[in-house]
């Protein structure tokens, strides 16, 4: 896929509708599934904002060209239409107009980030040769913050809609929350050009520590200082681990090119 290069001159409906579809899907499961589960307003409007993210990164990544304003409006779309339904059904998270307000903008924002996200994940850029030896040495900036927004959605989405189908087991919530940062990495590595190990450990670094604040802060969950540290350490060393898988599986599928187009 040519993700930065081939850019539409029109909205492309197709992928706005696909972008509403998927967020429709996940503001549902956020009402069907996060919110009788756990009885918290802000849990789940952490969920929808997760979602809003997760809806622009899979419209940015599964379209071709460059399809950010696509993925945004898809993203206003579905927070306008869930403000409407929360608003009809009477539930706490629709009767604040400024909350509605803002749920609508961080739809567009949010959507807009994510499919950022989803556009640097589909396909690398052209380097020229200093470039290219700089992606080795060099920190990536650009990465990191991919990797911490799909982190943070990833964490945010595995644990609060996993764990209720289990009953809400502790064991299986830190399960979610290992496996995420592990895919994150993983992820991160692999569609990045060069060698990224240290962009994905900084990025789970910055992923919890974002996790927290929103915990902190918006639900108002206190957490110790200490399994704020353990999880930080966790989320540089999974995140590097699956980084590193995403290192070796990127050389295997190169190795296989290499050898097929040798064999032609």
């Amino acid at each position: 896929m040519n993700g930065s290069s081939n850019q539409s001159p029109g909205l492309q409906w197709k992928w706005v509708f696909i972008g509403v579809a998927v967020g429709v899907g996940i503001a549902a499961t956020s009402s069907l599934v996060v919110l009788p589960t756990f009885h918290a307003t802000p849990i789940q409007a952490l969920v929808l904002l997760a979602g809003f993210i997760a809806t622009g990164a899979i419209v940015g990544y599964a379209s071709p060209g460059v399809t950010i304003k696509e993925a945004s409006v898809a993203g206003g779309l579905v927070a306008l239409l869930t403000m409407i339904i929360l608003y009809v059904s009477g539930a706490a998270l629709g009767q604040d107009m400024l909350r509605n307000l803002l749920l609508v903008a961080l739809g567009f924002g949010l959507s807009w980030i994510g499919a950022w996200v989803g556009e640097k994940l589909q396909g690398s850029e052209g380097h020229s040769e200093e470039e290219t030896k700089r992606l080795f040495t060099d920190v990536q900036a650009k990465w990191v913050i991919v990797g911490v927004v799909l982190g943070f959605a990833l964490n945010v989405l595995a644990v609060f809609i996993l764990t209720p189908i289990f009953n809400v087991r502790l064991d299986v919530a830190f399960g979610a929350f290992l496996f995420s940062l592990t895919v994150t990495g993983f992820i991160v590595a692999y569609k990045s050009p060069g060698v990224t190990l240290k962009e994905p450990a900084i990025a789970g670094f910055l992923a919890v520590l974002l996790d927290w604040s929103f915990l902190e802060f918006m639900l108002d969950l206190y957490v110790s200082g200490g399994y704020l540290a353990f999880g930080l350490i966790l989320g540089f060393c999974l995140n590097l681990f699956g980084a590193w898988l995403g290192e070796k599986y990127q050389m295997s599928v190169e190795s296989r090119q290499a050898d097929s187009v040798a064999s032609v």
